[in-house]
């Protein structure tokens, strides 16, 4: 800091009031104040040499003249006349002409305008030298993470944090209370005795998951079945055939309509946020019985507040019999949507039970305590091979962009390497741009390679590993390739390598007889390398 002289005017002089006269008082003796009555005193003071003062002495002619402290501009003297007076700084003119000069400077190009904001919570980021933008607000829960992609460099993030995740040792843990009863009737009204009516699927306290677009069908029986759109085709019956629907309820045992479609109708039960088995199960319905309406009973002997959550794969949904006196509610999601977008490694094949809701698909997400995930993939699937449905590219506009999704993975390329590597980069780096302007703002986007079945990966399936990595990169998305484990940050930068996920040592243990399949094994392994390999990309 600066002192600042005072006195020296010709104003500036010890006087007294004598009658109608002011006198001269040379040799008077002053002190310097900061208030002009009581406060505190300076004694941080110097004569015009620099010379340390502790008061202020009037010169032969009666004039004043010091140096205040640092950083003072006004004070008071006091030489005990009666009164103090103020004494501003002799160079006050000067400070203000900088001032002026520094405000100048502001405007124009070296200022920002207020309008640069325009909603409450609005963050003014730099995006490079003296250059800045606006981070519009953002929502509740979401978090302010680097983002060395971005524009501002930093986004607001949906994404998960590695202390958040739940405990490992029961998040895909089945449940260790005493199961209840389960047992199947064919027919369309309840077996419970004085039931309540029919809790309608579109309008009992259901919290739908996975899925989304419900509608009835049309005819009997399918006019009372609720089944979700928002997969492609997005048609009734060839729609989404794996998701889930979770209520509350009080009810010593309940029963829920379903319609038995073939062997492959199954079901997932969880009570309380466990599931009761690890493999999805038989629904009871015979052989003979198919297109038929069912009613599954769930008795647990005593009544008790339970989360109740079904998983159904091919499995039309009719609502809920509650026995008299019994109350349910609707449960609240958690974790965000989680959605993935690939091909039948995804989907589930014949080769591990209850399709896509025995796949990796829904332990991963009990891993990372996401209740709301969605399998959007399709078998036969990739970046440019259709199959019997669409690409990836194709499906953007009907199966993620509706359904604001928080998370999104992304695995497909195995039914493309046999293709053009520059048609199957191309087609990435479009879908990549598509699917970020496609989720939920500040929602993650995570890339997994080319799946291989052996631990002797074709150059095809190596080089097609590369392509995508390489359009992940260009994209600013974390990228894991199944053949090294590398796990890649979003420009492109090695974070870990945890090695090959199928070697040919585990192929036999993991991979299903048709040599190309997981098995319920292999989905198991790998819900737990990729949720290793997301760990390694996400934020501590």
């Amino acid at each position: 800091m600066t002192r600042h002289a005072f006195g020296g005017s010709p104003a500036d002089f010890a006087m007294e009031k004598v009658g109608n006269q002011l006198l001269l008082r040379p040799g008077a003796i002053g002190t310097v104040w900061d208030a002009p009555v009581e406060g505190n005193q300076y004694t941080d003071l110097t004569d015009t040499a620099l010379n340390p003062i502790t008061q202020i002495t009037a010169d032969s002619n009666g004039a004043v003249a010091f140096y205040g402290p640092d950083g003072v501009t006004s004070l008071y003297i006091d030489f005990e006349y009666g009164k103090r007076f103020i004494l501003t700084a002799t160079d006050i003119g000067t400070i203000v002409d900088q001032l002026a000069t520094t405000v100048a400077g502001l405007s124009g190009a070296n200022s920002v305008p207020k309008d640069t904001v325009t909603t409450k919570g609005d963050l003014i980021v730099g995006t490079g030298n003296a250059t800045v933008t606006r981070l519009g607000a953002g929502t509740a829960g979401q978090q302010l993470v680097a983002a060395p992609t971005a524009t501002a460099g930093v986004a607001w993030s949906n994404g998960w944090r590695r202390r958040a995740l739940p405990d490992l040792s029961t998040a895909d843990a089945v449940s260790t209370i005493t199961p209840p009863t389960i047992t199947v009737t064919r027919q369309s009204t309840s077996t419970i005795a004085s039931a309540q009516p029919l809790l309608a699927p579109d309008t009992g306290p259901f919290l739908y998951l996975g899925a989304g677009s419900f509608t009835y069908g049309t005819g009997t029986p399918d006019s009372s079945y609720y089944l979700p759109l928002s997969r492609y085709p997005n048609t009734y019956t060839s729609g989404q055939a794996h998701w889930a629907v979770e209520f509350w309820t009080d009810a010593s045992l309940f029963e829920i309509k379903f319609k038995y479609i073939s062997a492959a109708t199954k079901y997932r039960l969880s009570v309380d946020d466990r599931k009761l088995t690890d493999l999805a199960q038989l629904t009871g319905a015979t052989v003979g019985s198919e297109g038929s309406s069912h009613v599954l009973k769930v008795n647990f002997g005593t009544a008790a507040p339970r989360k109740i959550r079904f998983d159904f794969t091919t499995m039309p949904w009719g609502g809920l019999f509650l026995p008299p006196g019994a109350t349910a509610w609707k449960p609240a999601p958690r974790g965000g949507r989680l959605g993935v977008l690939g091909d039948s490694i995804c989907d589930g094949s014949a080769e591990n039970t209850g399709a896509g809701i025995g796949t990796w698909v829904y332990r991963l997400g009990r891993l990372l305590g996401c209740t709301d995930v969605w399998d959007q993939a399709r078998g036969g699937t990739g970046y440019i091979t259709p199959g019997s449905f669409a690409t990836l590219g194709n499906r953007v506009a009907g199966d993620i962009t509706p359904y604001s999704f928080d998370r999104l993975i992304v695995w497909a390329g195995y039914n493309d390497n046999g293709g053009n590597q520059t048609t199957i980069s191309n087609a990435a780096a479009a879908l990549y741009t598509a699917l970020k302007s496609a989720i939920a703002p500040g929602g993650d986007i995570f890339v997994i390679g080319c799946y291989s079945a052996t631990g002797t990966p074709a150059g095809s399936i190596t080089n097609t590993d590369n392509t995508i990595r390489a359009a992940a990169a260009g994209a600013g998305l974390p990228f894991v390739s199944p053949l090294s484990g590398t796990v890649y940050d979003a420009v492109g930068n090695p974070i870990v390598t945890q090695g090959p996920w199928i070697t040919a040592a585990n192929a036999s243990a993991y991979v299903g007889a048709d040599n190309v399949h997981p098995n319920d094994a292999g989905h198991i392994y790998l819900s737990r390398r990729i949720y290793q390999a997301m760990c390694a990309a996400m934020p501590a």
